[in-house]
């Protein structure tokens, strides 16, 4: 039995009303699902949806560094392979488990990263099952707090608001849902409302569901919580039909702060229960866009679970759960990566190269469970935080020495980590390959590079005219060696030290490289 205490959440009795369908077959066109499936699958495949040759036209770059994840920038490339790398998982994973076994456990998170103590808030899922509530409706899951200096070690306070039967947490802050999104907006006027979250709210009564669906939660502080449940943001997903009835259990919203929208990263079941990905934007978490598709499975044996997306360096960044239903029972997904240039279309990056892959020898906890939901940019790492569990597999493996403790836990929370940009590089061999980017418009003065060349290699650049002439005392040959493995090179000539003068001038960046790995680059 959940006891309430301070915080102010609606009690009253709910019923989750739906429109009844009106038809309207004279006003649709009809569609064959098959096509359907082939026009989504190439959504996400960059050579279809960006047809045009601009080689030769004019991008501008701003201040952020430049990756390489897709081809916006590429005009020519010879003997040049992209390279997916894997991030480094935390040693002392997992970074955070459950009080005590299942339905105890630690999926959906959320955290935010702050200037002031403590610098690390979290908001994560701590109950699985449902609890009675005292309008004889019971209701599912618990959303608790846990804060954090390092982003490591957490502590979870001892708030004591609510307390839920069959668990030993005190740190319960809403006692029900899941934080599907969670932000912190200090402009917000009402000081009251500076933190807000969507959540996934599932309540039954008679054992029949009456509330499913998300609904906006605000607070001042991010402990203490109201919500009116009364009206819900979006319905849940019921049934697998075109048009959707709803959205999917692993919806993620997040903050677009280049356009200055709220997103919502929407779970999609198609006919067939074929998971993929639409996305929708909001001004203010109550009226969204019309979702649109994305994302869907690149092979026919995948499916899409989850989706995290996260601006990064001037354009977005993503991670694909891919769900492999034939792997095992218990929904096993690795990650890939994927990009996008202006928030709405998205494009797969080294499409089929793991970013964080399977371990066929199921001696991990996250062996075949991997869902990154956080991604925060920390000094010069990128950290990622993920919810993992083990499978069937792992659980039934007798070589697995805490098999029998990984069968009681759930998910547990881990940290995995990249160095600045360095999600993927573009290579080259004992061959020499280069790669001539399209015209940049920029300002500043001083190039910098961040790779890896290996002992022996080489990596030249070279500045290059808008029609492909080597702009005097710019040349490759010319170009002080670089060398090492660092996150900043910085790159100059003899006669130029610099491209001190050539603001707006549409130049190239011709780089030359042999056996050596280019991440990114920038002028500042």
């Amino acid at each position: 039995m959940a006891t309430r205490k301070h915080v102010a959440l609606h009690d009253q009795e709910l019923d989750q009303s739906s429109i009844s369908d009106i038809g309207n077959e004279g006003l649709i066109e009809p569609y064959d699902i098959d096509h359907l499936y082939t026009t989504w699958r190439n959504l996400a495949n960059e050579q279809v949806m960006f047809p045009l040759d601009m080689s030769s036209m004019p991008v501008k770059i701003g201040i952020h560094r430049q990756l390489f994840l897709d081809n916006y920038l590429i005009a020519e490339s010879e003997d040049v392979t992209r390279e997916v790398h894997k991030p480094h998982r935390f040693e002392a994973n997992p970074i955070m488990s459950p009080p005590g076994p299942k339905p105890n456990t630690i999926c959906e998170h959320r955290i935010l990263r702050f200037e002031t103590e403590p610098h690390f808030r979290m908001w994560y899922s701590s109950n699985a099952l449902h609890h009675l509530r005292k309008c004889g409706q019971d209701y599912r899951h618990a959303i608790s707090y846990a804060i954090s200096n390092d982003g490591v070690h957490w502590e979870r306070p001892n708030l004591d608001l609510y307390q839920i039967a069959g668990t030993t947490e005190r740190n319960i802050v809403i006692p029900y849902g899941l934080a599907q999104g969670l932000f912190h907006d200090p402009e917000e006027p009402d000081a009251q409302k500076r933190f807000k979250a969507l959540l996934s709210v599932e309540f039954r009564k008679n054992g029949k569901r009456t509330v499913d669906a998300y609904y906006l939660h605000t607070s001042p502080d991010g402990i203490h919580w109201e919500g009116d449940l009364s009206h819900h943001v979006f319905p849940k997903l019921r049934g697998y039909t075109m048009p959707q009835g709803g959205i999917g259990d692993t919806t993620l919203f997040w903050t677009d702060s280049l356009r200055k929208k709220y997103i919502g990263d929407i779970k999609f079941v198609l006919p067939g229960k074929i998971r993929c990905r639409g996305i929708t934007e909001s001004d203010d978490l109550v009226h969204w866009s019309r979702p649109t598709p994305t994302l869907f499975p690149r092979q026919s044996d995948q499916q899409i679970y989850g989706h995290c997306g996260v601006v990064y360096q001037g354009m977005y960044l993503g991670m694909r759960w891919i769900f492999v239903p034939d792997y095992s029972i218990r929904h096993s997904s690795y990650v890939e990566l994927d990009c996008s240039r202006d928030g709405r279309v998205w494009s797969r990056v080294g499409a089929g190269q793991p970013f964080m892959s399977f371990n066929p020898n199921h001696d991990r906890w996250d062996a075949t469970i991997m869902r990154p939901n956080v991604v925060l940019e920390v000094e010069d790492e990128i950290w990622i935080y993920y919810y993992g569990g083990p499978s069937e597999i792992e659980i039934a493996n007798p070589n697995t020495p805490e098999a029998h403790r990984l069968k009681d836990i759930g998910f547990l929370l881990g940290l995995a980590k990249v160095k600045r940009d360095r999600f993927v590089s573009l290579n080259a061999g004992p061959r020499t390959g280069t790669l001539l980017t399209r015209p940049l418009n920029f300002q500043g003065k001083t190039l910098h590079i961040n790779a890896a060349i290996a002992t022996g290699g080489e990596l030249s650049v070279a500045v290059v005219s808008r029609d492909g002439e080597i702009v005097n005392g710019y040349a490759a040959s010319e170009c002080h060696r670089l060398q090492g493995d660092s996150i900043d090179i910085v790159v100059s000539w003899p006669q130029r030290p610099n491209l001190k003068g050539m603001d707006n001038s549409a130049l190239r960046l011709q780089f030359k490289l042999k056996n050596a790995k280019l991440f990114s680059f920038w002028i500042e």
